[in-house]
Order: structure tokens, then sequence, then C-alpha cells
């Protein structure tokens, strides 16, 4: 299958933020969960939405964005060679070499463009818009192990092997609610919200190699749901061929398009155990999106015939295997030819990732908290699972750090680091999943950056001074300084008591 310069639209559109995440290099902020005061925290449990002002506003591109990828090198090296328009099948081949060594590649953004929370007796509510963009794929497995792997040398004859992807870019309009703060063991949250999906693509596409009359078929089939817009060129001979794109005119059609609803929803609870331990649990979107519009799903089949001087028949435990009589079997030259594609213009339904939270908390002290995160994404064949044990420092009033170890998906090596400020007017936030990442890029598979900042609106003025020791249990009120105070004064005095 080759890729033209037409592609560059329709990528720079489906993968909007994630383009920008792997320029970026950031990543989703679980190193946030334990920091429940924090004005975003709702985007992880709604039972955390608070507020320490009456209104909380902010607006893009200060919301909060939230963004994150694995093995970037073979992303970031796919993304390049889409956006540059190479079109050699040669090209990608050897970048398929190097991503069957890795179960998945899962990259997300969620970015905030608008927020704004109020506080009442009644508990917290928030009303939020926001993009989001994710992309999930795998395409380790026995089948292509086999074909590419030189080390591989044998592969059992009739089983199949999945290649499931996810690609889906939606804006998501929500409300949400959290039960008041006094102090109670249990507290709850719920946010409801609606998407509306701009692109997608979805694969259930699968392979295997199966006999034929003493004859060793490689096989794919399946269909790759997809809804984007797509433009029409002719062949010169005559055909017609539709590739996905976007012209520049349509581009703010494609972002306000409506026509694929979706519901969804956040569940969230937070029980204290004891004033000093505490537990908490999250389900965040529940939820799925009815794809209406720009519908171009295609039906995949081809089969290559593996030559007989490349492969052995055997049998090995009573199950019929092939076996390779060379390093490697490669088919590069066949690829643009493999697939034979069908149309399907059918409705199609996506369900969201699903991601589980669930967290520990223990304060040690007045200053120190321990924290335990766990997170599940679970996505078809493509689930993957993250924790990390950190300790929170509240080094004053204003200034909270949240750092330690965690484990993202099989990768180890990763050092969480948040960081919330906490001034009179509102709050800002920086982090990452993975502070290594910057100290050691080279050997760092996981990269990171988590930001954010809110306002408090109408904010009271405090016109009293601290308790002195005159006034131990009165606040006296602040006098406005005045430039010459003592002039002033002066003056004052000879006009009103003049001396004789």
């Amino acid at each position: 299958m080759k890729f033209s310069l037409k592609n560059k639209q329709l990528i720079l559109s489906i993968l909007l933020m994630s383009v920008f995440l792997l320029k970026g290099k950031a990543q989703t902020g679980m190193a946030f969960y334990p920091i429940e005061n924090q004005f975003n925290s709702s985007r992880f449990n709604p039972a955390f939405l608070t507020s320490a002002g009456q209104f909380t506003f902010s607006v893009s591109p200060l919301a909060g964005s939230n963004v994150g990828y694995n093995n970037q090198k073979e992303i970031q090296s796919l993304v390049t060679k889409l956006l540059s328009g190479i079109n050699k099948d040669a090209e990608y081949i050897d970048l398929v070499k190097s991503m069957v060594d890795k179960p998945t590649y899962n990259q997300k953004l969620e970015t905030d463009l608008l927020s704004f929370t109020f506080k009442s007796k009644d508990g917290f509510f928030n009303f939020r818009v926001a993009e989001n963009a994710s992309f999930s794929a795998s395409v380790q497995g026995p089948v292509s192990l086999f074909t590419i792997k030189p080390e591989v040398k044998s592969l059992v004859v009739g089983e199949v092997q999945n290649v499931p992807a996810l690609i889906v870019h939606y804006r998501e309009y929500s409300i949400a609610y959290s039960t008041p703060a006094n102090h109670r063991k249990i507290s709850a949250g719920i946010r409801a919200k609606l998407y509306f999906g701009k692109a997608a693509f979805s694969s259930d596409i699968s392979g295997s190699v199966e006999d034929v009359a003493g004859n060793y078929y490689l096989r794919m089939k399946g269909l790759g749901k997809m809804s984007v817009p797509e433009e029409s060129s002719f062949n010169p001979d005559g055909s017609i061929v539709t590739t996905p794109s976007l012209s520049n005119t349509s581009m703010q059609k494609y972002l306000m398009n409506s026509g694929n609803p979706g519901f969804g929803v956040d569940l969230g609870i937070k029980y204290k155990i004891t004033p000093k331990f505490s537990f908490s649990m999250s389900i965040i979107d529940l939820g799925k999106i009815t794809w209406k519009n720009n519908l171009n799903s295609k039906n995949f089949s081809g089969e290559y015939l593996f030559k007989g001087s490349s492969i052995l028949p055997g049998t090995e435990n009573g199950v019929d295997k092939i076996y390779k009589t060379s390093d490697s079997i490669s088919f590069t030259d066949n690829v643009s030819s493999l697939f034979k594609v069908q149309p399907n213009s059918s409705r199609f339904s996506t369900r969201l990732p699903t991601t589980f939270y669930a967290g520990l908390n223990y304060q040690l002290n007045p200053v120190i908290k321990i924290n335990l995160t766990e997170r599940f994404i679970q996505l078809k064949t493509m689930n993957h699972n993250s924790f990390s044990l950190t300790a929170n420092f509240e080094l004053n009033k204003k200034f909270t750090v949240n750092t330690g170890f965690s484990a993202i998906g099989n990768l180890y090596n990763n050092m969480p680091l948040a960081i919330l400020y906490s001034p009179d007017f509102g709050q800002v936030y920086l982090g990452t999943d993975n502070f290594l990442s910057y100290l050691t890029p080279s050997i760092s598979e996981y990269s990171s950056l988590t930001f954010g900042m809110c306002f408090y609106l109408f904010r009271k003025r405090n016109l009293y001074d601290s308790p002195t020791d005159a006034y131990p249990f009165h606040k006296p009120k602040k006098v406005k300084k005045v430039k010459n105070s003592g002039r002033i004064m002066q003056e004052y005095d000879e006009l009103y008591y003049p001396q004789p």
C-alpha cells in the first residue's frame, strides 16, 4: 500500500494532537493523580473535583494538556516518513522490522479548551470542553515475527495473528459534579460526556499462513473501519482513486463536524479509611461514538505465495509447522499489490479506550504523604497496565511536589515528577511521568510533559492584618499607606493647631 503527498493533511488532521506530542515529547500526567487538590484532578477521578475559589476559570492554551506515548523512536520515524511523502515500500518494511519487537504502541492527548468550576454548599460543579486524540496499534505476533525476524525459524500453520489498531479524534463537552468537602468518609463524583467524533480508523485485520494443496500462502484479511474525509482523483487509465485528504477550506468543517455523536461517563469515589489512610477508584471514558458521516471503510484481502525453496514443511508434537531455509522471508517488492480493497460505507461504533484508576494514600506526617497509584487502560487486545509509588511533599502552603518511581507498560526506568504551585490568584502545575527522559533521552522509551493553569474569579480582598499582641483575637483593619504621609500630617497640625 503506497502513501502519497496527498496524505499529509489527513495525518495532520486525524493525528492532530498525536503529531504535536511526538514532536514535543509529552505524556499523560499519571504523576498528578495523588495531588487531589489540583484543579484538573477531576480528569483522573471526578470525586477529586474541587476548587479553592468559588469560581475557577481556565481557557486554552493554559487550561491543561495531558499527552502521552511509548516507543517514541518508531512512531516518530513513521510520522516523519508519512509527512515527508516517502513512497517506497522498503522504507516501511524497515520500519515494521523495528516495530515488531514492541508489543503495543499507545499515544494519547487530552487538552482542555475551556474549564469552569463553581463551588457551593451543595458541592462542586464543572463544565469542560476538551479535545482528545489517541492512537493504539500492535504489529507483534507469530506471523509478523516469522516473516520479518531472522531468528524466528518456525511458524504453526493456520495460526492467526490479529493486527489491531485504533485511531480516534473527537471533541468532548461534559458536566461534572462532586459531593461537598464536608469531611465525610466517602466522597463521590460523576461526569456526563457528549462526544463529537472527527475521524477514526479501527482495524479488524488478521493474518495467517495457510496450506493449499502443498503450497503455503500468507493471507491477510479483515475490515478497516474508517471515518475520514476523502478526495477522489483519476489515474491515467481512467480509474478513480480515493485517498483520505483534507483541503484548507474544509479544515473548519472537519473540526466542527457534529455528525458522529457519542455518549460517555466518568465515575469516581474516595473513601477515607482512617484520618491518615484513604482509598480512591475511578472509571474514565466509559462510552462510545457512532460514526455516521465520512464513511469510507475498506475490506482488505490478499495473499502471498511463499517460494518453495524458502520454506520446508514439518510436524512438531503433532502440530503442522513450516521452517525457514534462509535467514528471512521477504516480500518487499509485493507489498503494494498484496491487498485487494473493497469499499464499505456501513455505519459503525467505536468504544473509546476506558481507563481505570485506583489509589492508596497514607499521610506519614503533616508534610509527607505516600501514594500508590494503579492505572489500567482497556482496549480490546491492547490492554496495558501501569503503576507508580510516589511521595507528596508539601513544602509550604503554596508548593506541592510529587515524585518517586513508576512502571508504565513494560517500561520500568521512569521517574515521575509533578509540581503544583498555588498562589492567591489560582493554580499552576507542571510535571512529567518520566523526568529521566530529559536527563538520559537516549535510553528512555517514555517521555512526558503535563501543564496547566487556572484563575480564581471574583476573589474577595483580605482587608485585615494578622492578629497582634494587643489584639490577639481581632485582625486590625489594614491602613493604606500614603506617600509623604509625614509631611501631610505636619501640614494638618500647622493648619488646625497653629503655634503661638
